[in-house]
């Protein structure tokens, strides 16, 4: 979970935070040939120098499409690896969100977010996970639309091309299948066990990988937290993090004489630019960006900005709204169609999961948020919930295969919990609900900071908290 100038800035990982096979309705040749494993194991093949990215050296982890082998074919992931093959700790691998982000094309920036002690001792990895990078899922309609955004509306049209691009290869692209590709990555490195850092989606991920194979995980680092259990997708806690979050900007602001909860209230109710109503996805989308914390986490003048709104001046917001669109990344950054495969396979929604006929969901949806209490939304509405990304786009995703929920629901490594309290993608209220399932856990939740706290440029208290806690394992 996050995108445009200012996101490709803040691709702070919204490691939140990404996908660019043309998709089509086989996998491409070079990914395609049921290749079998060598007999002694996953290899990394092609070794070389990172092109750009100094002391790493960039290689392919080819692994099987279905892991479970009844579907041919295979992906070629892109792995970079720092060159201290021998650090004392071991393998640091870094995993990005979305989903739908890339690894090695961020691992110069994300090697800034970690103390050099840390680096000394880890070697770090990323790798770019299935349906990411230059090689990873394009479809150019949904790109073109969302961006990859975890709140904007897509077109039915969109999400039906998209799928039919991808084809039968959607069951695929779930993040069980990306926990099977790390495990054959740890193998393929010759370690026994890894430490795991992830941002955004990648704390899914991470968790997930945690609960299938904790043996192989001797220190986990979740920042900026998504559930392993996974979360409400009409994101009535996000809502209610708005409420939160403007409301504390307010108190602490010596300038705020407005009530800017009441005037998001208004906007998304009433408000226009240019003659257009304003989508309160929109606003959702915005706001989301602007607290990621190499951006505005602060959310410095954004009362100002909706109080103008309200009263006429809208200029100030259309601004606002252009600078932090997701709209315009592009797909080896976010991949829009990544981001609805995973999604639509993961989560739960009011119809049940992914593989609910198209035809029997409907129904349950006008249900579900005939049902949503406008209270719990405040200051978005049930419209705004009925139209976000994974509600709208999901329900019109064609079936595929669903998530299977891991069978263990207790982290059993060590793990460090860091959370930016003003985060808008994933509310504070999942870092200590995560908490309750790591026995072995410690939440550091961070003032003033969003999402990806690892890499705020103004608040140290992430890196340090992280150097600690991983060079005393």
């Amino acid at each position: 979970m996050r995108r445009r100038t200012v996101i490709a800035a803040a691709l702070a990982v919204p490691l939140n935070l990404a996908g660019g096979m043309a998709c089509a309705a086989t996998p491409s040749p070079g990914r395609t040939a049921a290749t079998p494993a060598a007999a002694s194991g996953p290899v990394l093949e092609g070794q070389a120098p990172c092109a750009g990215i100094e002391g790493f050296s960039c290689s392919t982890l080819r692994v099987p499409l279905d892991h479970g082998r009844r579907t041919p074919g295979s992906l070629d992931l892109k792995v970079a690896a720092a060159n201290n093959v021998n650090a004392p700790r071991g393998v640091l691998l870094v995993l990005s969100g979305g989903p739908g982000q890339p690894g090695v094309s961020l691992v110069n920036r994300v090697r800034t977010y970690f103390d050099p002690k840390v680096l000394q001792d880890y070697r770090m990895v990323m790798i770019d996970q299935r349906g990411t990078g230059p090689d990873g899922i394009n479809c150019a309609d949904l790109q073109a639309a969302t961006g990859g955004s975890d709140f904007l509306t897509p077109k039915r049209e969109d999400v039906i091309s998209c799928a039919t691009q991808i084809g039968r290869t959607r069951n695929f692209y779930r993040t069980p299948d990306t926990v099977n590709d790390l495990e054959l990555l740890r193998r393929a490195l010759g370690v026994r066990r890894m430490a795991v850092d992830g941002v955004s989606y990648g704390t899914y991920t991470a968790e997930h990988y945690t609960l299938r194979y904790p043996s192989r995980v001797s220190a986990l680092v979740l920042d900026s937290v998504v559930p392993h259990r996974g979360f409400d997708p009409f994101s009535a806690d996000g809502m209610a993090a708005t409420k939160r979050v403007l409301t504390d900007t307010c108190r602490k602001s010596t300038t705020c004489t407005t009530d800017p909860v009441a005037d998001l209230a208004w906007l998304v109710r009433h408000g226009e630019i240019d003659g257009q109503r304003i989508n309160g996805t929109e606003l959702l989308d915005a706001l989301g960006v602007m607290s990621l914390s190499s951006v505005n986490p602060t959310f410095e003048g954004i009362p100002g900005v909706l109080h103008k709104a309200r009263t006429g001046d809208t200029a100030p917001l259309k601004n606002l709204l252009e600078q932090t669109s997701s709209v315009g990344a592009p797909h080896d950054q976010m991949s829009a169609g990544l981001h609805m495969a995973t999604l639509c396979a993961d989560l739960r929604f009011p119809w049940g999961d992914s593989a609910t006929p198209v035809a029997r969901r409907q129904a349950p949806l006008d249900r579900a948020v005939q049902r949503l209490n406008s209270k719990d939304l405040y200051p978005y509405d049930k419209a705004t919930a009925r139209a976000l990304a994974p509600v709208e786009g999901c329900l019109n995703w064609p079936v595929s295969r669903p998530s299977e929920q891991p069978r263990a629901q207790t982290l059993r490594p060590p793990t460090l919990i860091v959370h930016g309290r003003n985060d808008l993608f994933c509310p504070v209220e999942w870092a200590y609900e995560e908490k309750r399932y790591a026995p072995r856990g410690k939440v550091v939740v961070i003032d003033g900071i969003g999402h990806s706290v690892q890499g705020s440029p103004t608040n140290p208290t992430a890196r340090n908290e992280v150097r600690n806690f991983l060079n005393a394992r």
